[in-house]
């Protein structure tokens, strides 16, 4: 259960959370009618700033009911607007259920807050001459269920959500590099039902490919809802699990592209394998790829993706072929498959690509792929590796060889100053290599510089 203090300081509108903060301060002090007082005007207070805030989006009901409180509040404080507001707060639950910023079970649960207010502002409503006495743990309870039902919550709640969810999925700015992004916006900031309407939507796109209007190619859209996926797994993967397994009809029923292509996305996620059951396991086996006969021939991107899969090992539990087909590629396509998804299984390959380069461009192609690989690099990969390059001409003096030098001095850092040493046994080997003619610029000389700079 998440601290009611850790909740306040996640109150949407900075209004309202000063007052939570204030029926906090006075459930704390023992201040219990004040508490359950002040914790409706906060209800209250949300509510009128989330209408006004969907107004302002040209939502039409909002717009009607901001125009009644606006009339209310335009005769002050006299009995016209008195009255007036009383009738706007009397509706005000059966309004924000209309426009989604609460459900049903939510409106039930805030009754009773304004129930209790009421007990606590108006003796007379109790017999006996008897005033109400709350207890403790209502007056806690109810400012519980204020904030997880409505005032950490963001003015857009329900269906209206998920539309927040297409047009943000689908923007030409989208990028899967800011999962807590995704968390703070799809996650953090709904309430549980709507997360799990989220999680269905996205695992049904990823894994189905289904048609968004238009607005992106299915398979374009099914990828970034796989980024979806996996930021919310980050957060909650038996949420994501769940999704998935209520898919499994969806992809078994799905043709054979379009399976392998949510295998490409989806393989190397213990959610996806969880989804399968043993048929379907023995079915993605036949999915994977064979290997062109000739090493010259293109693979396209879905085959890369596959294959690449070979780095990961839930994959390759579930898949064995996959380490067959690996050990079978010749370097052009074996250098696509450790490029498409840098993984540590890849490292002790490395050095056998930058020794077996047999042309500059080729050799450059070695030199990125040991690149992008540098987080996952030892240092005996490394010594390796710079053993191989300085030995290969075709790596030594490809000219996007020496800056990409710099590049891996600089992305190893990981490694501490024992990597320095390498470097500099092969700086000292590609010198040794170098002839006059062969142009300064293969002497690596930003190298040593960055070399020298380094502590």
């Amino acid at each position: 259960m998440i601290a009611v203090d850790a909740q306040v300081q996640e109150v949407w509108n900075p209004e309202t959370r000063a007052l939570a903060t204030e029926a906090w301060q006075c459930y704390n002090s023992g201040a219990l009618r004040a508490s359950i007082t002040i914790t409706w005007t906060a209800v209250t207070t949300d509510l009128i700033a989330k209408i006004g805030s969907l107004a302002d989006d040209g939502d039409r009901d909002a717009i009607d009911l901001r125009e009644e409180i606006e009339e209310a509040q335009a005769h002050g404080l006299t009995p016209q607007g008195t009255i007036a507001m009383q009738k706007v707060e009397n509706k005000l639950l059966d309004s924000a259920q209309l426009l989604e910023l609460i459900d049903s079970v939510d409106k039930r649960a805030l009754e009773r807050i304004r129930e209790d207010r009421n007990m606590c502002v108006h003796p007379s409503l109790r017999s006996l001459d008897a005033p109400y006495q709350p207890l403790p743990d209502v007056a806690r309870a109810n400012l519980s269920v204020a904030l997880d039902a409505l005032l950490i919550h963001p003015p857009t709640q329900g269906k209206k959500i998920l539309d927040v969810f297409k047009d943000y999925t689908c923007d030409p700015g989208f990028t899967a590099t800011t999962p807590t992004h995704i968390q703070r916006l799809f996650y953090d900031r709904v309430r549980a039902n709507t997360r799990r309407n989220i999680a269905s939507l996205a695992a049904k796109h990823a894994v189905g490919e289904l048609d968004v209007g238009g607005r992106l190619s299915v398979s374009a859209y099914a990828d970034r809802c796989a980024h979806v996926l996996a930021a919310i797994a980050e957060r909650d993967r038996v949420l994501v699990r769940e999704a998935m397994q209520r898919c499994q009809d969806r992809y078994r029923q799905a043709d054979t592209d379009t399976q392998r292509r949510a295998l490409s996305r989806l393989g190397d996620k213990d959610y996806f394998w969880t989804m399968l059951d043993d048929s379907l396991v023995a079915h993605v086996g036949g999915l994977v790829p064979q290997v062109p006969a000739d090493p010259y021939e293109a693979l396209d991107p879905t085959t890369v993706a596959v294959l690449s899969l070979v780095g990961n090992t839930v994959a390759r539990e579930h898949l064995p072929q996959l380490e067959q087909r690996f050990e079978q590629l010749d370097f052009p396509h074996r250098s696509s498959v450790m490029s498409d998804r840098p993984s540590a299984y890849f490292v002790p390959h490395i050095p056998a690509l930058l020794r077996t380069a047999y042309n500059f461009r080729v050799g450059e192609r070695a030199g990125e792929v040991l690149r992008i690989h540098s987080q996952y690099l030892t240092v005996p990969a490394l010594q390796q590796s710079l053993s191989a390059w300085s030995a290969n001409v075709d790596c030594r003096m490809a000219a996007d060889m020496p800056p990409k030098a710099v590049s891996l001095l600089t992305e190893t850092t990981h490694l501490g100053s024992g990597r320095i040493e390498h470097f500099r046994r092969f700086l000292g080997d590609v010198r040794a290599a170098w002839k006059p003619g062969d142009g300064e610029f293969y002497l690596y000389n930003d190298l040593e510089t960055a070399l020298n700079r380094s502590p």
